[in-house]
């Protein structure tokens, strides 16, 4: 889903990862993360009219979504659904008596990417914005919540439903998530002489064929663009 979507990421992608992968968009605040999956998806879509994305967003609205990727002169695309943290409360309230469980939010996420509210197929891509988010809202424990993950990743699978798991975080290494999914793509922030460069950066991508460079990433008039020049 990566190749001849944004410009320069067929220098960062030779091959495709298979349909179904679990892959997690690993960086710090500001790293680009929301954008460059929105862009991403964005292309692919146009390029393929019969394949369409839900993005679920469980730390913002859906307005406010939008409204940052139109600060990046990014425009909504009428085949990504934005599913917001309001829509999925009101879900999980409707389920009577006001009682959560845990795993409501997996399973309202698995139901809307399946196609099972509209009786329609499954989605070809999912983005949960963000993973964080997610395992904030189970109330258990580490092991417990992987657990839980495992199976969630399994039936996503299975439906060959393309996952796009956002984390923010600054400690990139040695994440128990890591140990579930099919890919883990860096996007971080480095200095250079006095400037700072935003990059990309293939950790792991199973059954694909990638660099394992890192990329410096540009934002211009044009959009988000993966640059020829490797970061050493």
């Amino acid at each position: 889903m990566f190749k001849s979507t944004i410009p320069g990421m067929d220098l960062v992608f030779h091959t495709d990862p298979p349909q179904g992968s679990v892959i997690t968009i690993v960086g710090g605040a500001g790293t680009l993360k929301s954008a460059l999956t929105y862009a991403v998806l964005c292309a692919r879509l146009n390029s393929h009219p019969q394949e369409r994305a839900l993005y679920v967003t469980l730390e913002e609205t859906a307005e406010g979504h939008l409204s940052n990727l139109r600060s990046l002169g990014l425009k909504q695309h009428d085949r990504i659904t934005i599913s917001d943290i309001a829509s999925f409360r009101a879900d999980v309230q409707s389920m009577g008596e006001g009682i959560f469980r845990e795993e409501d939010y997996l399973g309202l996420i698995l139901k809307r990417s399946s196609g099972e509210e509209a009786a329609g197929r499954p989605y070809d891509y999912l983005v949960i914005d963000s993973l964080n988010a997610l395992e904030a809202s189970m109330p258990t424990d580490g092991r417990q919540i992987r657990r839980k993950l495992q199976d969630f990743f399994f039936q996503l699978r299975s439906k060959k439903i393309t996952t796009l798991a956002l984390i923010e975080t600054t400690q990139i290494d040695d994440r128990p998530e890591y140990f579930l999914v099919d890919g883990i793509i860096e996007l971080g922030i480095m200095r250079r002489d006095v400037d700072f460069k935003r990059y990309i950066h293939v950790r792991k991508m199973r059954s694909c064929r990638h660099e394992m460079r890192p990329f410096m990433i540009d934002v211009g008039p044009q959009g988000i663009r993966v640059m020829g020049e490797v970061i050493d």
